[in-house]
């Protein structure tokens, strides 16, 4: 798959062995205070998210190198890159009523996974259902992330919750009630 690449590293692909290889990269940027930081959540990430689908469906990782995380430093900064390496002999299996019992490789799991156009055309098959979980789940989680906190106040057996984009005035009011 791919040029040769060489690498020296404890975990190593030995020859012959088959694989997909899916990676993701990202320039840091300095912050105020001189902190490294990089764009987006590995952990989040719709890259990590169709391997976690993938798994889920019965493929696994690379047995010596399924997963790597590296910062390099280049001329551009430091580049953060996420690799995942799916074993190239691990099928994922399903039973629908639609399709009966199907065995896929993984190029053909992940072109229906990321293509919005087949999970509308079928939406009760396993990968549609976990493709927009996952959607979900990322929007869910990028709303949680955006929200600001509320105050919570209590006073005896009284409670308060105020939103902090809420108006002075209405503050006040809330407040008012605790005296």
């Amino acid at each position: 798959m791919g040029g040769e690449r060489r690498c020296l590293s404890l975990r190593q692909v030995k020859p012959g062995d088959s694989f997909h290889y899916i990676a993701e990269q990202a320039l840091g940027e300095k912050s105020e205070n001189g902190k490294v930081r990089f764009p987006g959540n590995p952990a989040t990430s719709p890259t990590t998210q169709l391997v976690a689908a993938a798994v889920t469906c019965g493929f696994r990782l690379s047995e010596n190198c399924g997963f790597q995380h590296t910062i390099e430093q280049t001329e551009k900064g430091p580049l953060r890159r996420i690799e995942w390496m799916i074993d190239g002999s691990s099928r994922a299996h399903f039973r629908t009523v639609k399709f009966g019992v199907e065995e896929l490789e993984f190029t053909e799991f992940r072109s229906r996974y990321e293509s919005d156009e087949w999970c509308q055309e079928n939406p009760d098959h396993p990968i549609t259902h976990l493709a927009w979980a996952f959607r979900a789940f990322s929007l869910f989680g990028d709303s949680v992330r955006k929200s600001k906190p509320c105050a919570l106040i209590r006073k005896g057996n009284q409670t308060a919750i105020i939103h902090p984009d809420l108006p002075e005035d209405k503050k006040r009011k809330l407040l008012s009630f605790f005296k």
